[in-house]
């Protein structure tokens, strides 16, 4: 007889559990696992029972029954460890997911939620290879040899080296990634044969996984489907193609599965994030309207604002600055006379010499400017531009009067730009200097009015350009 069976009979068989229900005695039998045989030697009833069964020598029908008791227990043991091992998944899968929408939600700007995803479900379902194609692909912050080809970038790779292999994988199997490109609603998953086998057998499995990537229009179709119970109308933001080469297994059910969650928990972030961007972006041109109007006043300075925009963020990028930063000063530039709407049109439009109170009044456009603009957060990151860019490198300028570096840098670059735009400009009070002329006055301020190494970088600009 087995080991286990004779355990259990063993413990069944107990005098001094005489008492103790059966299922008890079951129970203890199949988990205290400290339970050992140690002994050979038969085991019976007891004296008071003269056929003292033994255990060795049970009849063949209640020794079958015994290997029955023995193996639906065992089952039992085996069902609860693969039940407690697929609840152990699906924690971490929730985890998993739980932690790729925080990090995608911390996100404002769509390209990167989106490069964000890609990157959470590439690290969870372990993928060589990532691609992303769709119309928001040409937006996305990569170099000109990462866009293959127009809607379609390399997404996820960090070194040339990968990115040359996911280059070479895309022209090699370019058909059957274009094809999984126009997934609409649901999963795809095809299997590449990589070894040239006729008709490789994968069983649902597949090297080659694409996602699309679906979001809620916006707030108001969602409300307005809710009232009339309808579906939410779904705007696709385009597909996910994650690959496993030849040197791994195919994604199996369960890493599909948790890819699809991720991609679904993460649409409905960017989901939000696309409203978002909307109601700032509708702010933003309604501000923007704001200045043309504003403009529309003098003729004198009707496309100051888009002048000054376009010239410093040219200075932006000659020092190096970064795509985000000339980003922000291209929206200053846009922005940062927004304040004269509350400026009297008798002093915006004088042709004369202001007053003292004239030049008072006109100079706290630039809070104007400021406490107009504070509100957005989409524009928190030009605000100091905005309210600081008439301050003096001297410390002799408004409104806070600050100087030197403490003087925030985008407030210099704008207020460079600002000044060259004002000095090449016909205004109502005087013409139009030349690029020369301009050039000396703002040499001679450099240091007092600009920072001078700021003006040395715009003037060797202009230089270059072949301006004046």
């Amino acid at each position: 007889m087995n080991t286990s069976k004779e355990k259990l009979l063993r413990m069944l068989l107990d005098p001094a559990r005489s008492g103790e229900p059966l299922s008890s005695k079951l129970t203890t039998a199949i988990e205290d696992e400290s339970v050992a045989v140690t002994s050979q030697e038969p085991f019976s009833y007891g004296l008071d029972h003269p056929d003292q069964a033994d255990i060795y020598t049970l009849p063949d029908g209640i020794s079958k029954k015994l290997d029955e008791i023995v193996n639906v227990f065992k089952n039992i043991g085996s069902e609860k460890e693969e039940l407690a091992g697929e609840l152990l998944s699906s924690y971490n899968h929730l985890n998993t997911a739980f932690d790729a929408t925080v990090a995608v939600a911390g996100n404002k700007n769509i390209q990167q939620a989106i490069q964000t995803l890609i990157d959470e479900i590439s690290r969870a379902v372990d993928s060589n290879y990532c691609y992303y194609f769709g119309a928001l692909a040409e937006k996305f912050p990569q170099s000109p040899d990462e866009n293959i080809e127009p809607g379609m970038v390399i997404a996820g790779t960090r070194t040339p080296k990968e990115r040359e292999k996911a280059h070479k994988f895309y022209r090699k199997y370019k058909t059957d990634l274009a094809e999984m490109s126009t997934v609409e609603n649901e999963l795809k998953v095809r299997m590449i044969d990589y070894h040239g086998e006729p008709d490789p057998d994968h069983e649902g499995r597949g090297n080659v996984l694409a996602i699309p990537l679906n979001s809620i229009d916006s707030e108001p179709v969602r409300r307005q489907s809710q009232a009339l119970s309808q579906p939410w109308q779904l705007a696709k933001l385009g597909t996910l193609i994650f690959v496993r080469n030849s040197g791994k297994e195919p994604f199996q059910a369960v890493e599909m599965n948790l890819a699809n969650m991720l991609a679904r928990m993460g649409s409905a972030v960017l989901g939000n994030i696309i409203y978002a961007d909307k109601i700032q972006q509708l702010y933003l041109e309604t501000i923007t309207s704001l200045v043309r109007a504003m403009e529309a006043k003098d003729e004198y300075t009707s496309g100051h604002s888009t002048r000054v925009a376009d010239m410093a963020c040219a200075l932006a990028r000659y020092i190096n600055l970064d795509e985000t930063e000339v980003k922000q000063l291209e929206w200053a530039g846009q922005l940062h006379d927004i304040g004269k709407i509350g400026i009297r049109d008798d002093v915006l439009c004088k042709t004369g010499k202001l007053t003292e109170e004239e030049f008072a009044h006109i100079k706290t456009h630039s809070v104007l400017s400021y406490k107009v603009l504070e509100p957005l957060e989409g524009l928190q990151g030009i605000l100091a531009a905005v309210r600081h860019h008439h301050e003096h490198y001297d410390g002799e300028g408004y409104p806070d009067s600050l100087a030197g570096e403490t003087i925030p840098l985008h407030a210099r670059i704008l207020q460079i730009a600002d000044v060259w735009d004002a000095l090449t400009s016909t205004r109502s009070y005087r013409g139009a200097m030349s690029p020369k002329e301009a050039k000396e006055i703002m040499h001679a301020e450099a240091g007092t009015t600009m920072d001078p190494k700021l003006v040395a970088d715009f003037l060797e600009m202009l230089d270059k350009q072949g301006a004046g």
